[in-house]
């Protein structure tokens, strides 16, 4: 499916297309992918780790929802948001068996973790939590789509492309659905308070397990120990929540919808790029055609 493009809002106004990206990850990639920050790349390996486990978690909890929305636009943007979310992972899932595959063994272990965890969410919560976590946790990433895509000449120069490829991929897709989540949360449940709640848990819960990647990958480098790795490494964060603070106390307020986010300009851009590409988009009428592992 095409995605129509607004000239005067410069946002994507119409359809959701699901894509078959052509990405291979080879052990031979440095997991310092940017050579010049290798803080960095652990800080975006440290997040890539998390991605197989927290997208199929809220791909079955997207399709648990589907049954209970009336408005057949919605459930058709449910069934995009569910075909984006399974190439999404299933690139991850490629890049992060380079990581282990690269030494990085210790990654093995936060994975039980995350899956035990992720499981536990499905058997032991409500599913209003599951579906206010997955509508928290797709705000906060919004907000983290703009930051990489307004930085991405400082934070992807000279890095391996295949690697930014597959980051600003992945981000502008959730610009492109940042409505679904929210939507459907709102459809079902839509109570404010447990919104906030979901959006400052699932935010919280997701640096937890991508800060427990990117320590040991730095311990296993030798670089936790160093003064000027660690200052590297605080400048960078530094510079990401001086920018996340502000969009998550936006995300909780009670006016808040994410179509009200004006997407960049260089997404909007990518988009129509596409759409004039050779690469495959994928149809979605069948929610089962998407694993969730």
């Amino acid at each position: 499916m095409k995605n129509n493009i607004s000239a005067e809002t410069g946002s994507i106004t119409d359809t959701i297309a699901v894509r078959k990206m052509p990405f291979e990850f080879s052990d031979d990639i440095n997991p310092h992918w940017n050579k010049d920050k290798p803080e960095w790349s652990h800080m975006v390996n440290g997040a890539s780790l998390v991605m197989p486990y927290l997208e199929p978690y809220m791909i079955r909890t997207l399709k648990k929802a589907y049954s209970k929305i009336d408005s057949d636009k919605l459930k058709a943007d449910v069934k995009l948001f569910i075909g984006q979310e399974a190439q999404h992972y299933q690139q991850h899932r490629k890049f992060n068996d380079m990581l282990i595959n690269n030494g990085y063994s210790e990654l093995e272990k936060i994975e039980e973790q995350m899956k035990g965890e992720y499981g536990a969410f499905e058997k032991e919560r409500s599913f209003k939590f599951n579906l206010a976590y997955a509508c928290g946790f797709e705000s906060m990433s919004l907000g983290v789509a703009h930051w990489l895509i307004n930085n991405r000449e400082y934070l992807f120069s000279n890095s391996d492309t295949k690697v930014a490829s597959l980051i600003l991929w992945h981000f502008v897709e959730e610009i492109e659905h940042k409505n679904v989540a929210f939507d459907a949360y709102q459809a079902i449940f839509g109570n404010y308070f447990y919104r906030v709640f979901a959006t400052v848990f699932s935010t919280l819960h997701v640096i937890k397990f991508s800060r427990r990647a990117y320590v040991a990958m730095l311990k296993k480098d030798g670089l936790w120990g160093s003064l000027a790795s660690r200052w590297r490494l605080q400048r960078m964060l530094f510079r990401f929540l001086i920018t996340m603070l502000p969009t998550t106390v936006s995300a909780c307020m009670p006016w808040h919808h994410p179509s009200n986010i004006k997407d960049p300009q260089w997404s909007v851009d990518w988009i129509s790029s596409y759409n004039d590409s050779e690469f495959s988009t994928l149809d979605t009428d069948n929610l089962e055609t998407f694993p969730s592992r």
